[in-house]
């Protein structure tokens, strides 16, 4: 099994619907996002992907939430924009995007901890 992690980063803030505490109001992070995928098979220039199209990828998702308001992006204005929430969003943004098995999708708004998205 060959695996392939990317990393990317965006700012942006949010606020957590019907929170109890002062996550209630909007407060910003500089995410991080770490996306794995994989295959069994390399493809004829000897790689999982090319890391140029899942890179676009990812920016191409991400960059609709940098230097906004999460809340106000679809479909975060309907959804609480969890770390959990955005890293089921990423995966499968990503994952209708690109012809290999993406495995796991990580948000971190901190340093200190994470969600990892996997199915």
């Amino acid at each position: 099994m060959y695996k392939l992690v990317v990393k990317s980063t965006f700012s942006a803030a949010h606020r957590l619907v019907n929170h109890p505490g002062v996550c209630a109001r909007i407060h910003g992070h500089n995410w991080k996002i770490k996306v794995t995928v994989g295959s069994e098979t390399l493809d004829e220039n000897g790689m999982v992907i090319d890391l140029v199209e899942l890179e676009q990828s990812i920016d191409d998702c991400v960059k609709q939430f940098d230097h906004r308001i999460i809340n106000d992006v679809s479909p975060f204005d309907r959804i609480n924009p969890t770390s959990e929430n955005i890293a089921k969003y990423l995966y499968d943004f990503i994952a209708a995007r690109i012809n290999v098995t993406v495995y796991s999708v990580e948000v971190a708004e901190m340093d200190d901890y994470s969600v990892v998205y996997s199915p």
